[in-house]
């Protein structure tokens, strides 16, 4: 696998917002692992995921039991969830396509059981809310469009490569993380911490697939508190500033794949980042 930036293409931009629905629904699975067998979180971050650059795949966290160490995790291109041993042997896997919610259930609880693990406790109930998406009314998960799932693929594959290299000028930051509740890439870059999160600032970096705002992926700067004057010039990359409950910086996927050159693409997300970066931490007083 080329470890470097991938090419995004638009010809599959009008079908990865039902890949991101089915993709979103399926990550649940993934968190729910975590968020059973691990030790509670206020954050919840027991559950959340993050991108294995080797195994191209979103990874859970892993769970120790008294046989092994074990983690489940989903793979967007194959759309498939695994269950997989600390030295990386795949314990068990389960193609997506066509099968329901209920049979995933089923499918995991023989596998955790195999585990020595309780079932009983895996627990689907979310601690937030998600749109109710058609695996979760009882219909089957469904590919209709591979090249929408893999350029998806892609798009959190990038956004990792970009969001590690960036934080990593931060020492005071979070680590890398895809977030179950709204399926976002992100991570914190810490500017005051008071130890009340009221009273802290951050900026926040990341990348969305997709959401109620803008139906197609993209990327974000956002700080906390919000800063809720917009830049008086936005900046050269096409940015749009963001206003609806939340306030930011945003560079959608349709702009980046108006660049067929991969050095391009990478070239104007990393100056949308280096810019709206500069702007919140001259704002963030």
């Amino acid at each position: 696998m080329n470890l470097n930036w991938q090419l995004l293409t638009p010809e599959a931009l009008e079908d990865i917002s039902e890949a991101r629905e089915q993709c979103h629904q399926a990550i649940q699975n993934v968190a729910a692992v975590g968020r059973s067998f691990l030790d509670h979180k206020e954050d919840d971050s027991q559950a959340n995921l993050e991108w294995d650059i080797n195994l191209q795949r979103l990874v859970g966290r892993w769970v120790e039991t008294e046989k092994l160490t074990f983690r489940s995790s989903f793979s967007i291109n194959d759309f498939k969830v695994y269950l997989v041993s600390h030295n990386l042997e795949t314990l068990a896997s389960l193609a997506l396509h066509n099968v329901k919610q209920t049979d995933v259930m089923i499918w995991l609880e023989h596998n955790l059981k195999e585990l020595g693990l309780d079932f009983s406790k895996i627990n689907l109930e979310l601690p937030y809310k998600i749109p109710e998406y058609s695996p979760s009314k009882g219909k089957p998960f469904q590919v209709t469009n591979q090249k929408a799932f893999h350029e998806l693929a892609l798009i959190y594959h990038n956004a990792n490569l970009i969001l590690k290299d960036i934080i990593a000028d931060y020492p005071e930051s979070s680590k890398i993380r895809v977030w179950p509740h709204h399926f976002d890439q992100a991570g914190s870059i810490i500017k005051l911490n008071t130890g009340d999160t009221s009273t802290s600032k951050s900026i926040s970096i990341g990348m969305s697939p997709g959401d109620k705002y803008y139906n197609e992926p993209y990327f974000y700067v956002t700080s906390w508190p919000y800063i809720t004057e917009a830049p008086i010039k936005i900046n050269e990359t096409s940015a749009q500033w963001h206003e609806d409950d939340w306030a930011g910086l945003i560079l959608t996927l349709s702009h980046i794949t108006k660049f067929d050159l991969i050095q391009d693409q990478r070239g104007v997300v990393q100056r949308f980042f280096k810019e709206s970066l500069l702007f919140f931490e001259e704002h963030l007083h």
